[in-house]
């Protein structure tokens, strides 16, 4: 391939309206342009997911765990579908792509698989034909041919791990916030952004309650070398590198 990959995971926030959908398909098309070829991860629009979940709980109480896989899938189905739309609309030949239509194999457990292995070639023969694969996030498929949602923070592992099996060097966590900061600087005034941070201080700081990554992601990007660099969703610019 002459393009260089390029893996960028879309946080739900950043894919809410149609308006940021709208900006992410422009960033997309802005990395493309610069001769990259862009994988992207895509979480659930918005609340989304809680939305689901919530119509599942009025009506049982412990609704079973197979079903809220397939119920909660369906969120990010809507995200890839509608961002691939976009992205064709702006001249970007793109294909949507379920976790299983990818051949991400998981665990077979539902509510918090792990991912075992990517089966099959469904990925790079897309890369190979030029188009920008929109994978759904947070899941797969179970040894069992069952759908499965991973664990919570279940779209950055994703991206990270196929940055790992697709030879990308590094990964774009396109989120709304500008960087990590030492606390949370909506609440503290006096907290600083850092331009660079190496795997074991993100690693400390996601399991102190830094939103920014999952500690799984952090912990699984360093044990593959894949560079992390936090994006803003308006802007397109990175604001900190974890590596």
């Amino acid at each position: 391939m002459s393009r260089n990959i390029c893996i960028m995971k879309f946080g739900g926030n950043t894919l809410a309206n149609k308006q940021k959908l709208l900006m992410a398909a422009d960033l997309i098309k802005a990395r493309y342009e610069q001769g990259f070829l862009p994988v992207i991860v895509a979480s659930a629009n918005g609340n989304l997911t809680d939305v689901l979940l919530d119509h599942a709980y009025s009506i049982s109480r412990n609704p079973d765990k197979r079903e809220l896989d397939m119920l909660i899938t369906t969120g990010e189905r809507v995200s890839v579908a509608l961002l691939s739309i976009a992205l064709r609309e702006i001249g970007v030949p793109s294909v949507s792509l379920t976790g299983s239509q990818i051949g991400l194999i998981t665990t077979c457990s539902h509510s918090g698989a792990d991912i075992l292995s990517l089966k099959g070639d469904r990925l790079v023969k897309e890369l190979a034909d030029g188009h920008v694969p929109v994978v759904a996030g947070f899941q797969g498929i179970g040894e069992n041919k069952e759908i499965t949602t991973l664990k919570r923070g279940g779209s950055d592992v994703s991206a990270v791990f196929l940055a790992s099996h697709l030879g990308a060097k590094h990964v774009e966590m396109i989120k709304d916030v500008d960087g990590v900061y030492s606390a949370d600087p909506n609440k503290d005034l006096k907290a600083q952004k850092y331009e660079v941070l190496d795997f074991d201080e993100m690693y400390k700081l996601a399991l102190n309650g830094a939103n920014v990554l999952h500690p799984d992601c952090v912990r699984l990007a360093k044990e593959k070398g894949i560079e992390i660099r936090i994006v803003h969703y308006q802007t397109g610019q990175t604001g900190t590198i974890i590596k």
